[in-house]
């Protein structure tokens, strides 16, 4: 085995073992988590390979793929919280030896590669995406892919290399939608005619060849063969629910109507990227500073990096994991700098490298002394084998390589001793927190004004929501609501003849609750940090 796939076999393993550490501690979450984990959990009860399920309903919100991942773990290992975790952790590790590959094949540099591979794995929306279970992680995965091939085919005039970047855009359409095609294809044609205007440029530019590579047959072969069975299956079944269900109301009208209009603002997404970069976020903007228009590497990247952020800016439904993509050359010239920069003299390094992840490592101790339910002293462990560590090793830093070493134990560090500190705080958005209460009655369960669909996955009880109201608009109440629903007026009447059942009120709608006809015949029986629990007398 060569040094090659020595490297990108330890890039992976140390991201598998890292980024799997504590998991199994990590409860599964709502109202996200919980949704892929049931729906996994529903098509393996229904033997439905095919068609997304959730509360025994077919379910048109997102394609098969990640659904794929959990059953098959599922199949292999079990259902728990530790194995429901298992396929981002992959994933992630798998970007992560991507990028060393990738950069390793653009750049043609061993420290570059190793350095970029050590970025990715502690930018911070890196490692929180692939924690949970979304599927963001697998997205970013095929998107690497579409980035790093189509760029060497671009340059090597490498055919093989853009077949391979059309295998990702399918699987990218497998995992997240038709936006999977859409975007780089957008991204990819707005590449080719930038170069078109500024042929000047570039030696031996050929409009022609550009045009048959971002064409090539063989790929757009492949890629039907691999993105369109699940699609045509749908359709097969479904008919138009199919189409209007998931191309309709899951991927138009989420791009023309906002799911949650208060995070629908110009400038979301101008916080949301800084923010996913940290701690290397000053690196970024040291090397953007030197950014080479005429340099196809970065006439690409920055074409993905503004396309990307622009569209999802444009689209009406704003989530922080959109524009995970975008980060992809973020990253590559993130690792530039902290490389360039070690070997320039002057204190610039630390500025730029040292004193940023400084102030990143004490705004999570900060965090941990301020929330009442977290325990520090990971943290302040973490920080004492972290000063130690690089008290010693900053005498063996000789070269680029030993930097990226350097970098990695401390980060490897700080995220395992969060790891250790969050799960109070995922407890606080999980239905785990009542199982006790649950479980210690037979009766009915109601939830008002929200949902927790991981009570069903930690209890098999099903719970039936209260609607109580909503500033969202009513298609996605209308699509996406698919758990036992009854309205405020159905309940009272229900509650009014039953006993000892469990009601769950979150905080914001205590008062709500409090003044309705149900609260005189309830009894608090315990609280939660954001719910307060009663039973009906």
């Amino acid at each position: 085995m060569n040094l090659h796939a020595l490297r990108i076999g330890a890039l992976f393993l140390v991201t598998v073992l890292s980024y799997g550490f504590y998991n199994a501690y990590l409860p599964i979450t709502d109202p996200v988590e919980s949704n892929y984990v049931l729906s996994a959990i529903t098509m393996l009860k229904h033997n439905s390979w095919i068609s997304p399920m959730i509360y025994d309903q077919v379910w048109y919100d997102k394609p098969p793929l990640t659904y794929w991942s959990l059953m098959i773990t599922y199949k292999l290992f079990g259902i728990s919280d530790f194995t429901s975790r298992i396929p981002n952790t992959l994933v992630a590790g798998a970007s992560v030896a991507l990028m060393y590959h990738l950069v390793y094949r653009i750049k043609e540099s061993v420290h570059l590669a190793v350095a970029s591979s050590v970025l990715l794995l502690s930018a911070l929306q890196f490692w929180y995406i692939s924690h949970a279970i979304i599927t963001d992680g697998f997205l970013f995965f095929f998107s690497i892919a579409v980035f790093g091939y189509s760029y060497l085919a671009f340059t090597n005039n490498d055919k093989n290399s853009m077949v391979k970047a059309y295998v990702g855009a399918a699987l990218s359409v497998v995992t997240k939608g038709p936006i999977g095609i859409l975007l780089p294809g957008l991204i990819l044609l707005l590449f080719v005619c930038i170069r078109l205007l500024t042929r000047r440029a570039y030696t031996d530019y050929s409009i022609t060849k550009d045009l048959k590579l971002l064409f090539n047959p063989f790929g757009i072969f492949i890629f039907i063969l691999l993105a369109t069975p699940w699609y045509i299956a749908m359709y097969s079944i479904h008919g138009e629910q199919f189409i209007s269900g998931f191309l309709g109301l899951h991927n138009v009208d989420r791009a023309l109507v906002s799911e949650h209009p208060k995070f629908n603002v110009w400038y979301y997404y101008l916080i949301i990227v800084p923010l996913a970069l940290l701690p290397w976020t000053p690196a970024v903007i040291y090397r953007l500073k030197s950014i080479d228009w005429k340099d196809t590497f970065d006439l690409l990247g920055i074409i993905w990096f503004i396309t990307i952020v622009l569209f999802y800016s444009l689209v009406a439904t704003k989530y922080i994991t959109y524009t995970l993509p975008a980060i992809i050359p973020c990253i590559i010239w993130g690792a530039e700098a902290v490389i360039n920069l070690f070997n320039k003299p002057g204190k610039t390094f630390k500025y730029v490298v040292s004193i940023p992840f400084g102030i990143y490592y004490c705004i999570f101790m900060i965090t941990s002394f301020a929330t009442p339910e977290l325990w520090p002293a990971p943290l302040i462990i973490a920080a004492l084998a972290i000063g130690l560590l690089l008290r010693v090793a900053k005498h063996f830093v000789k070269n680029n390589l030993h930097l990226t070493i350097y970098l990695t134990a401390p980060i490897i560090l700080l995220y395992s001793a969060v790891t250790i500190i969050v799960p109070p705080i995922l407890l606080n958005q999980s239905g785990l927190q009542f199982k006790p209460y649950i479980e210690s009655s037979n009766q009915n369960t109601y939830i008002y004004g929200t949902y927790y669909t991981s009570i069903l996955y930690y209890t098999k009880t099903t719970p039936t929501q209260v609607f109580v109201h909503t500033t969202d608009d009513p298609r996605w109440t209308k699509g996406k609501a698919l758990m036992p629903t009854i309205t405020k007026d159905e309940f009272y009447k229900i509650v009014s003849h039953e006993s000892d059942a469990i009601i769950i009120v979150p905080n914001k709608f205590g008062k709500t609750f409090i003044e309705s006809p149900t609260y005189t015949r309830v009894k608090e029986i315990g609280k939660t940090q954001s719910t307060r629990i009663y039973k009906v007398n």
